[in-house]
C-alpha cells in the first residue's frame, strides 16, 4: 500500500513540476491552470522584437515619383558657367548635364517651349509665332501635360509670359499662373504649389532673356540678372519633396541683343537632370534635344509620349548605355519570333 501511495505521488509530483515522469508511466492531464512564480524564459531563437505600443511598423512604401521642369529663358551654357550660379551648378553636381544641348530652329521662345513640353518639332506642334495672339488656339499636338492629367495626376504650370497661355490645352493643366512680377513672382508661385501638391510642375523663369534684349546676350548686367535668378531657383529647389526629379533648361540662347538665328550662340542650350535615380556628377555625351525634354519626364512619371513623337528619353542620365536600351526593345520581338516558329 505504501509503494502503491508513493508511486502517486510521484506521478503527480512530476506533472505538476515539469519533471520528466518515470520510464514507463506518463501523467494525467492536469484540470486546472497553474500559474509559475516568475515568467519563462523564451526560447533566444524566437524572441520577438516589439515596440513600445506593440504595434508592427511596415516597410516603407516607394513615394511616386514627381517632375519639375525648370526653363530659364534665354539662358547660354557660357552664361551660366560665368555668372555666380552656385545653385543651378550644384544641381549638375548632384545629376547629369551637357552644356551642349540644341534648341529648335527657329530659337525663340514660343515654338521652342512648345517642343520642350510636348516632344514634337514645330512643323508637328503647328506653334510658328512666338507672341501672345489669342485668337491662334492653342497647341495642336498633345503635349507632356495632357499625358499626365490623362493618368490622373496633378499638372501645374507657372509662367513669366503671357504667351504661354497658347501651350494651356485645355484639359491639359490643374493650375495655370502668369506670375506678371518677373522671377521671384515665379519662385513665389511655384513654391506655393509645391506645398498644395503636385505630380508635375513646369517654372518658367523669364528675367535673363529680358535683360539680354536689353543690355546684350554675356553682358556684366545680365550675367548680374542671372545670379539673382539662380537665387530664386534656389529658393525653388529647397522647397522640393525629396522624390522630384529636375530638369533645368532652356529654349535658346542670344547673341548681342537678340536671338533667332541658325547660329551656336543661340541654338546652344543647358540640360540638367537630377533626382533619385539620375547618376551623379555625369557628363552627359549622347546629342540631346530641348525636345528629349517631354519624352524623358514622362518616362519618369511612367508615362510615354505618341509613337510619332520626336523627343527621344535621355536613358544615358540613369546609367543606361544605348547598346543595353538596344537589346531591351529587341528582346521581345526576338522571343515573339521564336514563340512563333514551330
Amino acid at each position: 500500500m505504501r509503494r502503491l501511495w508513493l508511486l502517486a505521488f510521484l506521478l503527480f509530483g512530476c506533472a505538476a513540476t515539469g519533471l520528466p515522469s518515470p520510464t514507463g508511466f506518463s501523467a494525467p492531464a492536469a484540470t486546472s491552470t497553474l500559474l509559475p512564480s516568475s515568467p519563462p524564459t523564451p526560447s533566444p531563437t524566437r524572441t520577438p522584437t516589439v515596440t513600445p505600443s506593440s504595434t508592427v511598423i511596415p516597410s516603407p512604401t516607394p513615394l511616386p515619383p514627381k517632375v519639375l521642369i525648370i526653363s530659364i529663358d534665354g539662358l547660354r551654357p557660357d552664361a551660366l558657367l560665368l555668372a555666380h550660379t552656385p545653385n543651378v551648378k550644384a544641381l549638375a553636381q548632384r545629376g547629369a548635364y551637357t552644356w551642349q544641348a540644341q534648341t529648335i530652329f527657329p530659337p525663340v521662345t514660343l515654338p521652342a517651349h512648345a517642343s520642350m513640353l510636348s516632344g514634337y518639332s514645330l512643323e508637328a506642334h503647328g506653334i510658328t509665332w512666338n507672341d501672345h495672339e489669342p485668337a491662334r488656339g492653342v497647341i495642336a499636338a498633345p503635349t507632356l501635360f495632357s499625358a499626365a492629367h490623362a493618368a490622373g495626376l496633378r499638372t501645374v504650370m507657372i509662367v513669366g509670359k503671357e504667351k504661354f497661355e497658347h501651350l494651356n490645352a485645355p484639359g491639359s493643366v490643374d493650375v495655370y499662373v502668369f506670375a506678371r512680377a518677373g522671377d521671384q513672382d515665379v519662385a513665389d508661385q511655384a513654391i506655393a504649389q509645391i506645398q498644395s501638391g503636385f505630380d508635375l510642375l513646369f517654372a518658367h523663369f523669364p528675367n535673363t532673356d529680358y535683360f539680354g534684349h536689353l543690355n546684350g546676350w554675356m553682358s556684366e548686367t545680365q550675367l548680374k540678372q542671372l545670379a539673382r535668378t539662380d537665387e530664386a531657383v534656389g529658393r525653388l529647389l529647397a522647397a522640393l519633396p525629396a522624390d522630384t526629379t529636375v530638369i533645368v533648361t532652356a529654349d535658346h540662347g542670344g547673341h548681342g541683343l537678340v536671338h533667332g538665328a541658325n547660329i551656336p550662340e543661340d541654338m546652344t542650350i543647358p540640360w540638367i537632370i537630377a533626382g533619385p535615380n539620375v547618376l551623379r556628377d555625369h557628363e552627359l555625351t549622347s546629342p540631346i534635344n530641348v525636345m528629349d525634354t517631354a519624352a524623358t519626364a514622362a518616362y519618369i512619371l511612367g508615362l510615354t509620349l505618341p509613337p510619332d513623337a520626336e523627343g527621344k528619353v535621355v536613358y544615358e542620365a540613369f546609367g543606361e548605355s544605348a547598346l543595353n536600351i538596344l537589346l531591351a526593345n529587341a528582346i521581345e520581338p526576338v522571343e515573339r519570333v521564336m514563340m512563333d516558329t514551330p
